[in-house]
Parts: structure tokens; sequence; C-alpha cells
């Protein structure tokens, strides 16, 4: 009778995975050790890096003629928000301080509590 182990469609299937990664592997090494590939791939990024400042600097243009903000106009309202924010936080922070200091040269330096008597308040009738 046959083997059944090499009748196993999975374990055939992974073999053929596995050469198949390696062979894949291999292929790819070899053509990104070549130096037009890198020499393709960085001319590829210039052109699409060119191609986006263009595109940037078309879409600022179109939104400018639309008298609608561009990106950069709200990352710069953004930062002078942000600057506002910490300006008044520490404002407050500096005002605080000085309502405790204020506060505590006024009053005595622990709060009146009431006399404590043994004997009960007189009831008035």
């Amino acid at each position: 009778m046959a083997n059944n182990d090499d009748l196993d469609p999975m374990r055939m299937m992974r073999d053929w995975f596995v050469k198949s990664e390696q062979m894949y592997s291999d292929a790819m090494t070899e053509v990104m050790g070549d130096e037009r590939f890198s020499k393709t791939t960085g001319r590829f990024m210039q052109e699409a890096l060119h191609m986006q400042r263009m595109f940037g600097e078309a879409m600022g243009q179109y939104l400018a003629n639309l008298n609608l903000p561009s990106r950069a106009d709200i990352v710069e309202v953004k930062e002078r928000i942000s600057s506002i924010e910490s300006t008044m936080d520490a404002i407050l922070v500096e005002l605080r301080s000085q309502r405790k200091a204020s506060a505590s040269a006024d009053s005595p330096a622990a709060p009146k509590k009431p006399a404590r008597t043994k004997k009960a308040p007189a009831k008035s009738a």
C-alpha cells in the first residue's frame, strides 16, 4: 500500500509554499542588488516628490483663488492658538499663586473654630 505521507496535501502545499518563497526571495535579492534598480527607484522617488510638491502648490493657488485657507494657513493658525493657550495657562498659574499669597496675608494662619463648651446653648423661650 502507498505511504500516506507522500499524499498529504497540506504537507505538499507547505513544501511548495516554502520553495516558492525562497525562489521569490532569491530573485528579489538579485534584482535589488543591481545598481540600475537603485537608480531607477531613486528617480521614481524624486519624480513622486516633485509631483507632490507641484500638486501642493497648485492646490494652494486654487484655494487662494476661492478665498479658502490652505493647509499651511490652518497649521499656522493652530500654532498661534497653541502659543496663546500656553501663555494663558502661565498667566492663570501666576494669578492663582498671587491669590493664594494675598489670601494667606489677609487671614490668620489657622481658621477660627467655634468655641467648645460643656454647656448646651441656652434655649430662648
